[in-house]
């Protein structure tokens, strides 16, 4: 594995992952490896979806026949400046953006049309409703996607929620990062995959494209390679989304795993996109207040613009991946357009032995093992209710 390169790495490293500490982890830490179910009662009904789709044409018509796209949370952001890019690859006749916002889907298809008038290969745009934290609604687009009769060459799980203030529950009632972020893109994928399956060559395979983030390395029992809290009934809105991400993370790693152990024409890998300015944020607690006073936010907004990615920027890992040969590999963690370790240093290395005593944790490389990939693998399919006949080929 690489190792951090100069000592500000690491020192950097240490202070996230020693206020990650206190941010993720409540006072009392349970040893537990018993694997917790969500309640099958909902708690909170999922957002309205409208049963509705629609298609805009960009670049002109007629459309082209290249591949297929599905990509999520396409609306604004990261997912929006993806399709743009699918588009001017040339590579895509037709890109799905899977939603719930109907409205705001289609004023960003009408956006893209009208910034992008004489693509050399006209897309076809198409609407369809998603709720990622409603599985029945994951369920109803799988049967919406087939009934298209299209192939699928790539699909982009893109979607997510980040760093929610208060616990709350999807319809289905499980932890709703953990729900949005993961469990719902799991089944979507799982039930897509015979078509990927299908639609890959060994030439250009089909391709799975999984949105983590260098968050996945925020503390949490999962990092610790312990499944009992999936459900961060310890909540806290970090520690549940950095257990969000190393689960997207999991997924993508054991996906390639089974892909290749059955000799399937998918590949798949998981990005960090960067810290990067969209929507995701709107989800963040507020900022506390700078001695009672000023609040920080006033203060930091201003420089946000010189920090953060804008979302073109973003996008740009994605959209390699989709579109470039690089994107043939497979079973990699992504960042900045190369593949990078999904743990490269142990952050607390160069601390005193006293002081790592004093920790209530010591990172683990988690990412890395296959026990646990498989073991996250095999409760999220009993936590969706994943059927035999929802999948043929894994």
């Amino acid at each position: 594995m690489q190792r951090a390169r100069g000592s500000a790495g690491v020192v950097a490293a240490a202070w996230f992952y020693l206020g990650c500490t206190f941010l993720a982890f409540p006072s009392t830490l349970r040893p537990s490896r018993t694997v917790q179910h969500a309640l099958r009662t909902p708690v909170m009904d999922a957002e309205d979806v409208e049963p509705t789709s629609f298609t805009v044409n960009v670049g002109g018509s007629p459309v082209s026949s290249g591949k297929v796209a599905v990509i999520t949370g396409a609306s604004t952001g990261i997912g929006l400046a993806t399709v743009e890019g699918l588009l001017k690859s040339g590579e895509y006749g037709t890109v799905i953006m899977a939603g719930r916002d109907s409205q705001k889907h289609l004023e960003a298809m009408e956006g893209l049309k009208e910034k992008m008038p004489n693509l050399t290969l006209p897309v076809q745009l198409r609407y369809l409703p998603l709720d990622l934290a409603s599985l029945q609604s994951v369920r109803s687009f799988k049967e919406a996607f087939y009934g298209l009769n299209i192939e699928l060459h790539t699909l982009i799980l893109n979607a997510g929620v980040m760093a929610l203030p208060q616990r709350k529950q999807t319809e289905d009632g499980y932890e709703y990062q953990f729900g949005v972020n993961h469990l719902g893109h799991f089944l979507l994928t799982n039930l897509l995959i015979d078509k990927l399956a299908l639609s890959g060559t060994e030439r250009d395979p089909a391709r799975v494209i999984a949105l983590s983030s260098s968050a996945h390395q925020i503390p949490s029992k999962l990092l610790k390679g312990d499944l009992g809290d999936l459900q961060s009934d310890e909540y806290t809105p970090w520690g549940a989304y950095g257990q969000s991400k190393l689960a997207n993370l999991l997924f993508s790693y054991e996906l390639d795993r089974r892909c290749r152990a059955k000799g399937l024409r998918v590949v798949s890998n998981a990005l960090h996109p960067g810290v990067v300015n969209t929507e995701l944020f709107r989800y963040a607690g507020p900022s506390p207040d700078l001695l009672g006073l000023i609040p920080v936010e006033n203060l930091t907004k201003p420089l946000l613009r010189y920090v953060l990615k804008t979302p073109e920027d973003g996008a740009k890992t994605s959209v390699l991946l989709a579109t470039q040969p690089e994107g043939k590999l497979s079973g990699r963690y992504w960042q900045d357009g190369r593949p990078t370790a999904s743990v490269d240093f142990d952050p607390l290395s160069d601390l005193p032995a006293a002081a790592k005593e004093m920790l209530p944790f010591r990172p683990k490389f988690t990412s890395y093992d296959p026990k646990i990939w498989e073991e996250l693998w095999n409760e999220s399919e009993i936590l969706v209710g994943l059927r035999p006949e929802d999948v043929m080929v894994l």
